[in-house]
C-alpha cells in the first residue's frame, strides 16, 4: 500500500535524488506532469534535485535543457556533475575493459560490416566459444562519449537514447589503445550489454564474469553494467552529500530498481515505486505511487506542502 503522507511529515529536506526509468519517467520514457513547477518550487527553497541515472550523463543533461544549472550523477555513480562541471569519477581498470570486449565478441552472432573484428575474435577465442551466438552488445562508456562497434539499426535504436553521445568505430580495441598511449583525453568509467534475446545468461556469460571483482548490476529491462568496485549510484550520492555538507536526514531518494538499492540506503526518506521490484520495495522506507502515476510529483508536493 502507497505511504500516506502523514508517514512522511516533517521531513526537512535539503537533497532529492530521482532515478530516471522506471521512477521519475513514466513506462512511455515520457517526464510526470507538473514536473517543471515543481522544480521551480525546489529551487526556490534551496533544494538540490538530483537525477541519477544508469544513462550518460551527458543524456541527463541533454534532458534538462532549461535548467543547465543541475547536479547529476549519471552512468550509475561512475560520474558526478555539477552545472557543468565534474565532481568525481571513477574510472575502470583498461584490462577488464578489454577482456569484456573479447568476451562480448565471442558470445554475439557475426554482423555485416564487423569482419575483421570477427576475425580478431575467432583468432582469440577458444573452441567452440560462439556456440552461443547471443543477439547482443556491448556499449564502452568513456566520460566524453559512448564507443560501440556493432552498428545495426535495432541495437543503435537501443542505445542511443541512453547515450546521447555515441561514436560507432571499427575496432574498440583501437579506442582503449588510443586511451592507454593517450592519444586521446578519455577514460572508460562503465561497460553496458544489452540483448533483446536471452539477456540474463547474456549478460552472466559477459560482463557477470567480473561480478566477483567489480561492480555488477542489472540497471533495467535488458541491460547490466559493470563499474569499478565500490562504485554504485550510492557511493556517488554520499559524496555529493559530503560536497553539499547534507546528511541522510535531510535527503530523499526514489527508485525502482537493484542499482538503486545503494542509493535508498543514504536517505532517511526512501522512496520505493509501487512499480519497483521486491527487494527495492523491502529496502525502502516509504513507498510511493508507480511511475505511471507521476509518484515522485505526488510525493514531493506532499513534501514540500508540510
Amino acid at each position: 500500500m502507497v505511504s500516506e503522507p502523514a508517514s512522511y511529515a516533517g521531513a526537512q529536506i535539503r537533497l532529492v535524488a530521482v532515478d530516471m526509468d522506471g521512477t521519475l519517467l513514466d513506462d512511455e520514457k515520457n517526464f510526470p506532469p507538473g514536473l517543471d513547477e515543481l522544480l521551480d518550487q525546489l529551487e526556490e527553497r534551496g533544494i538540490v534535485f538530483v537525477p541519477a541515472s544508469g544513462r550518460q550523463v551527458w543524456s541527463l543533461i541533454d534532458m534538462f535543457p532549461e535548467r543547465p544549472g543541475l547536479t547529476f550523477i549519471g552512468e550509475n555513480g561512475a560520474i558526478v556533475m555539477r552545472d557543468g562541471r565534474e565532481i568525481s569519477s571513477a574510472p575502470l581498470d583498461l584490462a577488464t575493459v578489454r577482456e569484456s570486449v573479447r568476451l562480448v565478441r565471442q558470445h554475439t552472432l557475426p554482423r555485416p560490416g564487423t569482419t575483421a573484428v570477427r576475425e580478431q575474435a575467432g583468432e582469440d577465442a577458444h573452441e567452440g566459444c560462439l556456440r552461443d551466438n547471443f543477439d547482443g552488445g556491448l556499449v564502452v562508456c568513456g566520460k566524453n562519449c559512448a564507443y560501440v562497434e556493432r552498428t545495426d539499426e535495432g541495437f543503435l535504436a537501443a542505445v542511443t537514447p541512453y547515450y546521447v553521445r555515441t561514436q560507432c568505430v571499427d575496432d574498440l580495441m583501437e579506442v582503449i589503445d588510443d586511451i592507454e598511449q593517450e592519444r586521446i583525453d578519455e577514460a572508460i568509467i562503465k561497460l553496458a550489454v544489452h540483448s533483446a534475446g536471452d539477456f540474463t545468461a547474456f549478460a552472466d556469460a559477459t560482463l557477470g564474469r567480473f561480478a566477483h571483482s567489480h561492480q555488477f548490476a542489472i540497471s533495467a529491462a535488458n541491460w547490466a553494467d559493470l563499474q569499478a568496485r565500490g562504485v554504485d549510484k550510492g557511493r556517488a550520492l554520499r559524496e555529493l552529500q559530503d560536497y553539499l555538507g547534507v546528511t541522510p536526514g535531510q535527503t530523499v531518494v526514489f527508485g525502482d530498481a537493484g542499482n538503486d538499492l545503494s542509493m535508498i540506503a543514504q536517505a532517511e526518506f526512501s522512496f520505493a515505486m509501487e512499480n519497483a521490484s521486491a527487494d527495492v520495495r523491502a529496502a525502502a522506507r516509504f513507498l510511493a505511487p508507480s511511475n505511471n502515476e507521476a509518484g515522485v510529483v505526488q510525493v514531493l508536493r506532499a513534501l514540500l506542502a508540510e
